[in-house]
């Protein structure tokens, strides 16, 4: 029996080891796979950081990168695929001797290759990656030079003509341009005031585009914004007339009024045309208005016939026109569908743009192409007195053979806009990616908008605003027309802006379908009680004069994923809008809203939330409801008296905009609140930021805001009585900055902190009262450094010597200095090779430098010195060089403001 209980035990013993090691063995499998889950998610973490970085700096990915995502996706793909088989045999009912256990561990070899496979890659990151973390190359710029696409011995005729008139005949002072849409007038005129006789001859060129109402205010507003001169908001006609004035007078002006359609009379916008010094050309549809408003010369412009239209069709569908080599065949068929255009330039360089190639594409292709252009039913358009027929077919084949759904309805979208109206493109964008028209902002920016430009449906302008290059985009009036058309009758979309509308219009009650409604720039004064628009997914109210949003009205808007309420003067939103489970989008910016009740926190799936410039007073803790928040902006918040410390919960934000709020930041945890409120510890918890604009209450200490490592643009203000005497060491690990604006920054210098930000390309510094010199802050070997500007910093008497020295700044593209009381030298000469990339020198109220630095003539890049008359008068008389005829023309006066305007 002893043998028998002995042989039990050593078996027993046997079976139980085997199973330990079953066990053991099924341990390890579940280890391995946990591990490979968590490295799945960590390449995947990896390719969000990438893409959404690039996104923000508006570059495309190295070739290496292209790779390394091209070949993750692949591995990633496996991996995901090795896991969930995995899990499938794992949450069956298991025994360590069943067959489920034995596909378990039949598991362990394809997980261990797929950990070996994301190890690999991971290594291979860490190789071929570049050491300075730059993954991006800058994209091709949207801004094309403007080529010379003016065609027909008539149209240079009429150049020629113009060029008389505006230079040598002083009896014209009056000149209108005339003709229907498309024909080509603005182009005529772009190549006017690029004319360098023309532009030598009058030291103002300004171009503006009248609203289809003839509002003066908002004509002189446009003015001032083009030289660059604060706009005040009550400023009456005759107040904005008298500073316009004078700042004209004594001046050779050209002004060009763009798209004229009623009588406006010039001297009340503190214009006088009669003057001598004053030339005005007018841009109209109507003949009749130039007539009345006194044009001493009128050019019809006239269709361009049909040789001259192939040729300009050549010029969009070739470099250089070159068309020849092509199939006899084809040119035929080409021709027709260039005859289609009617002798439209603007259609014909559309059509240029959606053909295919002529010189490799099939004879078929062509046909098929001349089919459908005939096929278009131009009856389907609404014609009225300002549209024509003919031109429909050749600009709805263009926007037809646009190559996805998405790309028509992002152009779709900019109809939603009011006539002539500069949209800005991140706001734009914004609306796209709520629609899921794109994927991401750099989608936006670097493949639709440049696919539209190129395609000739946009035009993109940069324009400067407050250190910040903001994108601007327009649409042809003619192709706005067409679309909204197309918007009502093929996307149930329906386009009202800037009608005049007093009412809510019934034709957006009538039809349930609507799926995208504008009403913007509008009278309209009251909402409807309800609106059953159940597939609605765009709403937009913004600057009208709705006071009130009824309790019932966003009720039944299930669908909607785009709300802007914005420049209107409501004061809450209605309980109702709970029922916006899928708002993506909600603008509320210069409102009258001061409290935002809980029902609006509950919208978790919010991604954009503006409030600025409302009387908004607090926000509250359910802020971090909105978990999917990405940008939220409350500048200009001048009532905003507290943040909860809860916003520290909005971990996916990537855009902070609280510039000039009332609420400022202190840098240390406040003691002895009754409430606790947000600290700058709170706001760098938030670690995918890109964009943070702060208002600073104390001074930032050292390990407080090192963590931001993504931030990419960065803005701080400083409150009165503040001393930031040093920045804290731990900026230098944002490596990632590009733009920098420090105002109120009281900084003797922190030596060499700017160094190791390589990748800044704009420094502001503003009211930095105790700084003396920028020598020592490491700006001149920064590689990326395109612009420094230099505002209002009462001590500075000096830039430094590096300034002239080669090697130094490398890519310096702009260097500002405005308001530099103490400023007495620039360096005293310039090297040669120095500043290789410098284009503008601009130099205001910094009347203590009386001489500019020797070899300035030397930089071959330069192409503006500029400043107020009076610095330039007193230069120029006292420096030797300044006798240099090339210098003399670089300069460009800086119009100073009225001593009776006050911002």
């Amino acid at each position: 029996m002893d043998f028998i209980s002995g042989r039990v035990k050593e078996i027993i013993s046997s079976r139980l080891q085997a199973i330990a090691k079953e066990i053991k063995q099924l341990t390890s499998v579940s280890n391995d796979a946990e591990r490979l889950r968590h490295e799945i998610d960590c390449v995947k973490g990896i390719v969000n950081h990438i893409n959404s970085g690039l996104s923000w700096k508006g570059r495309q990915p190295l070739a290496v990168v292209r790779q390394w995502v091209s070949t993750q996706e692949q591995i990633v793909n496996s991996a995901e695929e090795v896991f969930l088989q995995y899990e499938e045999n794992k949450n069956r009912r298991l025994c360590c001797c069943c067959p489920h256990c034995f596909l378990v561990k039949r598991s362990s070899r394809k997980i261990r290759n797929a950990l070996a496979e994301l190890d690999e890659l991971l290594k291979m990151k860490d190789s071929d990656f570049p050491k300075n973390g730059d993954l991006g190359e800058p994209q091709e710029t949207l801004l094309q030079p403007m080529r010379n696409e003016l065609v027909g011995a008539f149209v240079h005729e009429k150049l020629s003509e113009l060029e008389t008139w505006m230079l040598e005949d002083g009896s014209v002072r009056v000149v209108g341009v005339y003709g229907m849409p498309g024909v080509g007038k603005t182009s005529l005129l772009k190549q006017i005031i690029n004319n360098e006789k023309v532009l030598n001859f009058f030291k103002l060129v300004i171009w503006v585009t009248v609203s289809r109402k003839g509002d003066i205010s908002t004509l002189q507003r446009r003015i001032f914004e083009r030289i660059e001169l604060p706009w005040r908001s009550n400023l009456t006609i005759d107040e904005a007339a008298a500073v316009l004035h004078s700042v004209f007078k004594d001046r050779r002006l050209l002004l060009i009024l763009d798209d004229v359609r009623r009588i406006i009379d010039v001297s009340n916008l503190g214009i006088s045309a009669p003057e001598n010094t004053t030339k005005v050309v007018l841009i109209s549809r109507d003949k009749e208005v130039c007539k009345s408003m006194k044009a001493d010369r009128m050019i019809a412009m006239k269709h361009l016939t049909e040789e001259e239209s192939w040729e300009l069709f050549c010029k969009g569908a070739f470099v250089a026109g070159d068309d020849h080599n092509i199939d006899s065949e084809i040119e035929q068929l080409a021709r027709g569908v260039v005859k289609e255009s009617k002798g439209h330039p603007l259609a014909i360089k559309m059509l240029a743009r959606t053909m295919p190639l002529l010189h490799s594409s099939a004879l078929s292709e062509w046909e098929c192409i001349l089919k459908e252009l005939k096929a278009i039913d131009p009856q389907f358009y609404r014609i009225d007195e300002e549209i024509l027929m003919e031109l429909f077919k050749p600009l709805k084949h263009s926007y037809d053979a646009l190559e996805t759904d998405e790309l028509r309805l992002c152009f779709l979208c900019m109809a939603a806009y009011g006539q002539d109206e500069e949209i800005d493109a991140d706001q734009l964008i914004q609306l796209w990616l709520a629609e899921g028209l794109v994927k991401s902002r750099f989608e936006g920016r670097y493949v639709v908008l440049k696919i539209l430009v190129d395609r000739c449906f946009v035009d993109v302008e940069v324009k400067e605003e407050n250190g910040i290059d903001s994108w601007k985009v327009k649409i042809h009036d003619l192709l706005r027309d067409m679309v909204v058309h197309i918007a009502e009758i093929d996307q149930n979309s329906l386009f009202l802006a800037g009608q005049s509308l007093t009412w809510f219009p019934f034709s957006a009650l009538e039809n349930v379908q609507w799926v995208r409604i504008s009403l913007m720039h509008n009278r309209i004064r009251s909402l409807p009680d309800e609106i059953y628009c159940r597939n609605l997914v765009t709403l937009l109210l913004n600057s009208t004069t709705i006071d009130e949003v009824p309790e019932r009205f966003l009720e039944y808007l299930y669908m909607l994923k785009v709300l802007d309420l914005s420049n209107t003067p409501i004061k809450f939103l209605p309980m109702s809008i709970r029922h916006l489970y899928d708002l993506l989008y909600l603008q509320l910016s210069n409102t009258q809203i001061r409290v935002l009740h809980d029902r609006t926190f509950e919208l978790s799936r919010v991604q954009f939330l503006d409030l600025s410039f409302s009387p908004l007073i607090c926000i509250q803790s359910m802020i971090k409801k909105m978990k999917c928040l990405r940008i939220l902006k409350l500048a200009h918040c001048y009532d905003l008296e507290f943040v909860s410390p809860d916003i520290s919960q909005l971990t996916g934000l990537e855009e902070l905009d609280m510039w000039k709020t009332l609420f400022a930041f202190s840098c240390e945890f406040e003691t002895g609140q009754e409430i606790k409120k947000a600290s700058l510890q709170d706001v760098c918890k938030l670690h995918r930021l890109k964009r943070l604009r702060l208002t600073l209450k104390s001074p930032i200490e050292e390990r407080t805001v090192g963590n931001l490592v993504e931030l990419q643009e960065l803005w701080l203000l400083w409150m009165p009585q503040v001393r930031q005497t040093h920045l804290p060491t731990d900026m230098r690990a944002m490596h990632n900055l590009e733009r920098l604006h420090l105002y109120d920054c009281h900084i003797e210098g922190t030596p060499d902190l700017f160094s190791e930000l390589q990748n800044l390309n704009y420094l502001k510094l503003k009211s930095s009262e105790l700084l003396l010199t920028l020598s020592g802050l490491g700006l001149s070997r920064l590689s990326n450094l395109e612009e420094i500007e230099i505002e209002e910093c009462l001590l500075l008497t000096e830039l430094g010597e590096e300034f002239g020295r080669k090697g130094c700044f490398p890519v310096l593209r702009r260097l500002k200095l405005w308001m530099l009381p103490s400023l007495e030298s620039l360096p005293s000469s310039v090297e040669e090779g120095a500043l290789p990339r410098l284009q503008t020198l601009a130099i205001f109220r910094c009347m203590k430098v009386k001489v500019l630095p020797l070899g300035l003539d030397n930089l071959k890049s330069l192409e503006q010195i500029r400043g107020d008359k009076e610095w330039w008068n007193e230069i120029s008389s006292e420096d030797e060089e300044m006798k240099n005829p090339s210098l003399h023309a670089k300069y460009v006066e800086i119009l100073e403001i009225h001593d009776n305007y006050h911002v």
